[in-house]
């Protein structure tokens, strides 16, 4: 027995012969698989047929008319328009049969980037969606390189060596320096784990709603931070960012455990003290790796003096501060969501940065 996708029809052969399942739809995906399994069609043989490639024959036409009904089913839904700007996209190709796919940057098939251009010609551009679901940032030698957690559906290979902004001959140059490339892929999976975690922040558990508030509020803090780092004419206004993404970051876990607000903003208890953040959050969460949070925050400024006293950081104690805050929002959000991409990585080998 086997599948067969054909345009946007399924079939599946049985016994010798080719038998229809009819259009690409959630409703035919949902019917029961006609081999007596019992298990829906979409989980049995309808699952050899996600990965469709790029020689697609769906029509423009096609496209517009299921990326209208998605628009559709998506204001139903109450759904805003940047909201709908993306999930637009997953909805329409359903329809003919892609569950899995990488929905913006490299690796986007062809037929995803046809939708997009359809589908954006159903909104006023300030209404469009952006790249990624996180941006962050990564130092080679004093080089800020911008790095993201794309947005993708299903279960996708996100490949940061092509989404890194370096020339081939940079990249052989990072590849080249055992150092610099552990602390890529370092900092590559903790920016996938937290550009995905934060907004998954309590998954599975229950937990206090002001945690995911002040993850949220971090997230906003890191990507400032990144972005000043690799687009600002002076990189020097990262460090504060950075610096509040990781006290958000901490107190989002704290807050999620119940501490109460008076105690997270008092100086006695917590306030800016990202030791004593730390060291509360350790003893509520187990796998918290304390040690190495506390030795990356003992590298950083005072928050406070920072602003107004101290000389600011060179460039390369600026990167390494951003990577820190980075590592530090990560760690607490593999705390509260099932990101972690060393776990499911194991050949990337042990941690090394930050050490």
């Amino acid at each position: 027995m086997q599948t067969s996708v054909s345009g946007k029809r399924y079939y599946i052969v049985q016994d010798g012969k080719f038998r229809s399942l009819g259009n690409g739809s959630m409703t035919a995906r949902n019917r029961p698989c006609p081999c007596g399994s019992g298990k829906r069609f979409k989980h049995c043989h309808g699952a050899f047929a996600v990965s469709r490639g790029d020689n697609d024959d769906v029509t423009d036409e096609e496209l517009i008319e299921a990326l209208k009904r998605a628009d559709d089913e998506g204001m139903r839904l109450g759904e805003e328009p940047p909201a709908r700007s993306l999930q637009n996209i997953g909805r329409a190709l359903r329809e003919f049969g892609y569950e899995s796919f990488v929905l913006m940057g490299r690796g986007t098939p062809l037929i995803v980037e046809r939708a997009h251009k359809l589908n954006d010609m159903l909104f006023v551009p300030k209404e469009l969606r952006s790249e990624g679901m996180h941006l962050g940032a990564f130092m080679f030698r004093d080089m800020f390189c911008r790095l993201y957690a794309p947005i993708a559906f299903g279960t996708v290979r996100i490949d940061f060596w092509q989404m890194l902004d370096l020339s081939d001959f940079q990249k052989q140059w990072l590849a080249d320096d055992p150092e610099a490339l552990a602390r890529f892929v370092d900092q590559a999976s903790d920016i996938l784990d937290f550009g995905y975690g934060w907004q998954e922040f309590g998954h599975g558990r229950s937990i206090d709603a002001r945690g995911r508030d002040l993850i949220w509020r971090s997230h906003v803090q890191l990507e400032a931070a990144a972005a000043t780092a690799t687009t600002a004419y002076d990189f020097r206004g990262t460090v504060q960012s950075a610096l509040l993404g990781t006290e958000l970051a901490l107190k989002a876990g704290l807050a999620a455990e119940g501490m109460s607000d008076k105690e997270l903003s008092s100086k006695n208890k917590i306030g800016h003290n990202l030791e004593a953040a730390a060291t509360s959050l350790a003893g509520c969460c187990p796998n918290f790796d304390l040690d190495r949070v506390i030795r990356v925050v003992r590298t950083f400024p005072d928050f406070v003096a920072s602003r107004y006293n101290l000389p600011a950081p060179s460039r390369v104690e600026t990167g390494n501060i951003l990577m820190g805050a980075q590592y530090v929002a990560s760690e607490v959000t593999r705390q509260f969501s099932d990101r972690d991409g060393r776990k499911g990585n194991p050949e990337n080998g042990p941690r090394r940065y930050p050490a």
